[in-house]
């Protein structure tokens, strides 16, 4: 559903699919939550939406965290690619969200292992851009396109169910004198 999301036009509709998606991941965890394969899924998920709209960064460390630690415990077995990506997406969660200090720690595990060169070049750059930053710090939200896009759309609905409710109003109001005339003129045959 998600993946659907993804490829849908309308913002209202890739927000309610991406919602659905969601639920049913968290539901799936709920109901397995040692399924490594769950965790990988909704968190890798979670750490595509947009924080600002979705506010599921949380979620993402969460299960990347907990994957990361039965890694680490020898609980589960990922390969050595799969388990640097999965550290270095938990780092860069904890940049989104501003946790800075354990963004640096985790990026840092990267440290003397033999990791992708791209991933390599990633975590030097993301570690470059935390230099010199506090260990936490409030991240402003961004206001992209998409972002604008779900504004305007949410803005068009509110819109839209004003009117529909004031004209839902004006069919009642319009219903109810209809009626009260009707009464009138029962009223006027009984009296003759």
């Amino acid at each position: 559903m998600i993946l659907m999301a993804r490829d849908k036009t309308k913002p209202l509709e890739k927000l309610r699919w991406s919602k659905a998606g969601l639920k049913l991941l968290d539901a799936a965890v709920r109901a397995s939550p040692k399924d490594d394969m769950i965790r990988v899924l909704r968190g890798k998920a979670c750490n595509k939406l947009p924080e600002k709209h979705f506010r599921r960064t949380a979620t993402a460390i969460e299960d990347f965290a907990y994957l990361v630690d039965r890694k680490e415990r020898n609980e589960v077995s990922f390969t050595d690619k799969e388990y640097s990506q999965l550290v270095y997406d938990l780092g860069d969660a904890y940049s989104r969200i501003g946790r800075n200090r354990d963004a640096i720690a985790t990026l840092r595990k990267l440290d003397g292992m033999s990791i992708d060169p791209e991933l390599r070049r990633l975590v030097t750059e993301r570690l470059q851009s935390l230099a010199g930053k506090p260990e936490v710090e409030v991240v402003p939200q961004e206001s992209g396109a998409s972002s604008i896009l779900l504004g305007i759309a949410a803005q068009a609905t509110a819109r839209a169910l004003q009117t529909w409710a004031e004209n839902q109003r004006k069919k009642e109001e319009e219903a109810r004198r209809r009626e009260e005339q009707r009464r009138k003129k029962r009223k006027k045959r009984r009296r003759r």
